[in-house]
């Protein structure tokens, strides 16, 4: 199937989508740029199954993008404590 093709699951429900075009779709939540509910409602498949998809996916993790967030949040969390530091022993020099 072309990728071109992939459009619209509008109105089949319960009808299984093919592998296909589930990797196209979890392809493109991953890229970013769109969220999953544009993806879905672009090709008319509901948001809880693309999120089935990145759990199965993933081993039951959590949408890529949140666990990117995470762990940049983590990282900014740690520098902010770095910094903070610096501040403090600057301070007790006479800064």
């Amino acid at each position: 199937m072309s990728m071109e093709n992939i459009t619209s699951y509008k109105g089949k429900v319960g009808h299984s989508i093919p592998k296909d075009v589930k990797d196209y779709v979890l392809k493109r939540v991953r890229e970013g740029g769109k969220s999953v509910s544009e993806i879905a409602k672009e090709h008319g498949i509901g948001k809880g199954a693309i999120y089935k998809w990145l759990k199965e996916e993933t081993g039951g993790g959590s949408d890529p993008l949140i666990t990117k967030l995470q762990k940049e949040n983590h990282l900014l969390k740690q520098l902010v404590a770095e910094l903070s530091l610096k501040i403090r022993e600057a301070e007790k020099r006479g800064w």
